[in-house]
């Protein structure tokens, strides 16, 4: 068995297998005894067909199945030792490649044709780019102090009910003014005044002191049967009357600006006064600007590489790789039509993310990282790094359950990639930034994106918020 490598163009090589008889028959004849003694035919008892029968029915099947083998084998072998740095993977060679006739031919040839990938340099200060730093206006600082107030009110616990209270009580279920005997009950069902429709049945429970007990029809007050069911739980009669009785009143007010608040919503940062607490409010809500539009900027960044990073691809063989690649799920016509936008843009881009790493190995991703990464997604807030060993040992234990898919560490590789990606490049491109309100960045990208909005929801501002 012989390889040779001929140069097709300046990123084109054309890979010849020569196989002779005696490369490949010694192992069809192996595979085909295996078959005589499995065979089950009319007439002969097992192990007895004559190998003559076999070879004439199984003798093509085996042959093109070593011969498979043995061919992918060699060429894989070929391009490991000769260190062939490809893209994507060897097809068929059009220009070469005849067809084979296993009975009249001593030797059999197979040509292989395949992409080099072409040798990148990245010139980072070519690629310029505008943005937006997104800062937090005093009227965006007002609105998220608002809010943190609304999530973090004082609580009280009144023994009477007000109008925007919340209750704690227990229910069981009710019939003709009695309680059913061993109808459904449960405890801890937390209710909001708010959530009843009229003022009517508003009425007859503001008032009540705790420990109070009446009879009432939660499908009546709230509306619906099924907003009771959700209420109550899947499992209780939603229509039914119930007598509860009133554990706790919850009370929440906002709360002062003051500094007990000021440590809720940033723990042991010490603030006095509000101006300090103001500051620091903006501070992370530019954090967060920055996390939400860095998708936006890398994108652009992209972009910006790929257009000024110029290097020569093998179109034709790359639309018949992306083609072979899909299995049939893309027509050529499909392929032709979108390959300059789609394929050989995110094409491109491959090729210069893999060069930017080759040459900065710190954007490797470890296993570690990987791990490190889910703890953060699962255990948000715990410091992995205080733990003692059993508490470590258990937290690992779950995370290693998660690893065990293999699309799921592959997800998780491509968010750290792009977001360690994200970041050394923004240390090497040249971005002008423009201050810019949230509000007013928004409208420009729906402006220029036909309203395409940021990836996913507006991110909390705050540890509590």
């Amino acid at each position: 068995m012989n390889t040779t490598q001929t140069q097709k163009g300046e990123q084109l090589v054309s890979i010849q297998i020569n196989v002779t008889r005696e490369d490949y028959e010694p192992q069809v004849k192996k595979e085909l005894n295996k078959l005589k003694q499995k065979a089950q035919v009319p007439g002969f008892r097992p192990g007895m067909v004559p190998f003559g029968m076999i070879k004439k029915m199984y003798g093509q099947q085996a042959t093109i199945e070593v011969l498979n083998s043995l061919v992918s084998e060699t060429l894989n072998n070929y391009i490991l030792d000769n260190k062939l740095d490809l893209i994507g993977f060897p097809l068929s060679d059009p220009d070469h490649q005849q067809p084979v006739d296993f009975d009249t031919q001593d030797a059999l040839d197979f040509y292989f044709e395949a992409a080099l990938r072409p040798e990148i340099k990245v010139d980072y200060s070519k690629a310029k780019i505008n943005f937006a730093h997104i800062i937090a206006d005093d009227a965006a600082i007002d609105k998220t102090i608002e809010e943190l107030q609304e999530r973090n009110p004082d609580i009280t616990h009144p023994e009477t009910v007000g109008e925007d209270d919340v209750l704690e009580i227990k229910v069981r279920e009710a019939k003709d003014g009695q309680e059913v005997e061993g109808g459904y009950q449960r405890t801890g069902v937390y209710f909001n005044i708010k959530d009843i429709k009229t003022k009517t049945n508003k009425k007859k429970f503001i008032g009540k002191e705790v420990g109070a007990e009446f009879i009432t029809n939660f499908a009546a007050i709230l509306g619906s049967e099924e907003k009771a069911a959700n209420l109550l739980g899947k499992d209780a009669p939603a229509n039914s009357d119930y007598n509860i009785i009133i554990d706790d009143v919850k009370h929440s007010e906002k709360p002062e600006l003051n500094e007990a608040f000021f440590e809720k919503v940033f723990p042991g940062k010490e603030i006095k006064d509000l101006e300090a607490f103001r500051a620091n409010v903006k501070e992370e809500m530019e954090k967060q600007y920055t996390n939400e539009t860095d998708r936006i900027l890398f994108t652009k960044m992209i972009d910006a590489l790929v257009d000024n990073t110029p290097f020569a691809l093998p179109d034709s063989f790359l639309k018949r790789w992306i083609y072979e690649n899909n299995q049939g799920k893309l027509s050529l016509e499909d392929i032709e039509k979108n390959y300059d936008e789609n394929y050989s843009k995110g094409l491109r881009w491959q090729l210069i993310e893999d060069s930017i790493v080759k040459d900065n190995m710190e954007l490797a991703i470890t296993d570690e990282e990987v791990k490190g990464f889910l703890r953060s997604q699962i255990f948000p807030g715990l410091d992995y790094g205080t733990m003692d060993d059993d508490m470590k040992a258990r937290i690992d234990k779950i995370v290693d359950s998660y690893l065990k898919n293999e699309d799921q560490v592959n997800n998780l590789k491509n968010q750290i990639a792009d977001v360690k990606m994200t970041n050394f490049l923004k240390t090497k491109l040249k971005i002008k930034y423009t201050d810019q309100t949230y509000d007013d960045f928004i409208k420009e990208l729906e402006t220029e994106n036909g309203k395409r909005k940021p990836e996913g929801k507006k991110k909390k501002t705050t540890p509590n918020a």
